[in-house]
């Protein structure tokens, strides 16, 4: 994070009331040592309580607020919701690569409620984004998951430390084109939806 958009991420658990144990709160700061957002990460499934799938929306926004008298900004503060399977006994919780390039996909979201520099709540972060542009922060983060220096970093044996053996990481790679064409056309059907609303709206 520091490197591509120079913010720090730290632990800032017991700062805010969480629903669940297992789910953590998180400090954003700049270069500064300034916060500018926080957010929650719930990792684990619990059938009980959430929906399967995954999933980032915003808890406020960044905006312009009055107190006592003066104008402040409140900062924006987020929730990034997984469904990965939950440590048993001496275990740690193995993420699939799925798993990975979901939290990668959700903090994409998720950064850009987080880093908006607007302080007019009605359009700060991920609010009024055009349907055929919502997922391109998300998307480019998932190809860090990709990045072989990026992957190599986390995608090690949890007991020997071993690296991913190189004819695994070549078969991401392939998988990554698998049905790329179809991938683009759900894009171009968000483009075609959002032209056909606003050419409806004009005749109107």
């Amino acid at each position: 994070m520091k490197k591509l958009f120079g913010i720090d991420v730290e632990p800032a658990d017991g700062s805010a009331p969480v629903w669940n144990a297992d789910v953590r709160f998180y400090r954003i700061k700049d270069s500064s040592g300034e916060p500018i957002a926080y957010f929650y990460f719930d990792p684990y499934v619990h059938p009980a309580e959430k929906r399967g799938g995954a999933w980032m929306d915003e808890v406020v926004a960044r905006r312009r607020v009055l107190s006592d008298d003066k104008m402040s900004v409140r900062l924006p503060i987020v929730h990034i919701v997984c469904n990965q399977m939950p440590p048993v006994g001496d275990k740690p919780s193995l993420m699939t690569f799925h798993e990975v390039k979901t939290i990668f996909h959700e903090f994409g979201h998720a950064l850009q409620h987080m880093l908006t520099k607007q302080d007019e709540g009605l359009v700060s972060g991920i609010r009024g984004i055009e349907w055929d542009a919502i997922e391109l922060p998300s998307q480019f983060m998932e190809n860090w998951c990709y990045h072989r220096d990026t992957l190599m970093s986390m995608a090690k044996h949890y007991e020997i430390a071993e690296c991913l053996p190189e004819d695994i990481y070549q078969k991401l790679l392939a998988a990554r084109t698998f049905r790329a064409g179809s991938i683009s056309l759900i894009h171009v059907s968000f483009s075609r939806l959002i032209k056909y609303k606003n050419d409806a709206g004009r005749k109107q």
